[in-house]
């Protein structure tokens, strides 16, 4: 059970239904002046957008690990759980299984909102997983773009269906049209967040495992352009999500989001942690630590969401 969990990558699941659940309850809902569950998705209907969303994201991780038998032997010796206690077999079946049923649900989901076209969003989500695991995560950022993308993808999905779950309720839709731009602006900003922070982690990652990528010919940015440019570029990013992260406290000043604007010092101060870590950084294990302060970084911009139901 221990070794399933952790090739499922667990606490990244719970990231992920945790910040999809805040976003609907806290911003969304409050901003929208709506009963959640009651006046869009359903709370099965809800269940089932969570469901699809982690099955997939569970089948990209498997398979993800699946290519990286090589590589991760040298990267993270000893912590291979493909082919050391699950074989590749067992593996391709599970991944077939999470994959194909996110998919379904999605669907199911989709014909229920009545975009039963939506279902697509789920099929090419877990298409780009897998092309990422067999061929992007080896090219240069375009790898790091595509799971960057995926990862902020989360929020978007939660506002898309929750729109259209609204647009089958006409009397509330027409009343609640004028908040509209309010919930996309707050969305951008979230996806926007997503994005960048898991962007900087991808190349620090790639950093990371920059010897079994290049002892078995993945072309990631680090190996194509070495750990000193690809440094300086997760460093610009990450000045760069500054500067975003001071703009949205400047949105919030102004539109007199008090706690949110006071919360984002915390965001500042944890991605001036990880400028100062970075430039730092020389050996694996202390990339490593800038991976971690990224990921708790992540966490932090989700827990944010829950301060805009007391605005």
């Amino acid at each position: 059970m221990k070794h399933t969990l952790t090739l499922l990558r667990w606490p990244n699941l719970i990231i992920i239904a945790l910040s999809m659940t805040l976003l609907l309850l806290f911003v969304i809902g409050p901003s929208l002046g709506i009963s959640v569950f009651e006046d869009g998705m359903s709370l099965t209907e809800y269940s089932l957008l969570i469901a699809a969303t982690l099955l997939i994201a569970v089948g990209g991780y498997i398979i993800n690990d699946v290519f990286d038998i090589n590589a991760d032997s040298i990267n993270k010796p000893g912590k291979n759980i493909i082919e050391k206690t699950i074989s590749i077999n067992i593996a391709y079946k599970l991944y077939w299984i999470t994959t194909i049923s996110g998919i379904l649900i999605g669907t199911l989901l989709s014909y229920l909102i009545n975009q039963i076209n939506f279902g697509l969003i789920f099929f090419f989500s877990a298409g780009l997983l897998w092309f990422y695991s067999q061929k992007y995560q080896c090219q240069p950022l375009l790898g790091n773009i595509v799971i960057s993308i995926l990862s902020s993808i989360s929020f978007g999905l939660v506002w898309l269906f929750e729109f259209y779950a609204l647009s089958n309720n006409a009397h509330i839709f027409v009343d609640i049209q004028t908040n509209f731009p309010l919930v996309n602006r707050l969305i951008v900003i979230y996806m926007g967040f997503a994005f960048m922070v898991s962007f900087i982690r991808e190349i620090v990652k790639d950093i990371e495992d920059y010897k079994g990528d290049n002892r078995f010919g993945c072309t990631t940015l680090a190996v194509k352009f070495g750990i000193s440019s690809s440094k300086i570029i997760a460093l610009i990013l990450s000045y760069l999500s500054l500067f975003g992260s001071a703009l949205v406290q400047y949105y919030f000043f102004h539109a007199e989001l008090t706690l949110l604007f006071s919360y984002f010092f915390i965001i500042d101060f944890l991605i001036c942690i990880v400028i100062y870590k970075l430039h730092l950084s020389q050996s694996v294990s202390q990339y490593g630590k800038v991976a971690f302060l990224l990921k708790l970084l992540m966490i932090t911009g989700v827990m944010s969401m829950i301060l805009f139901y007391f605005e």
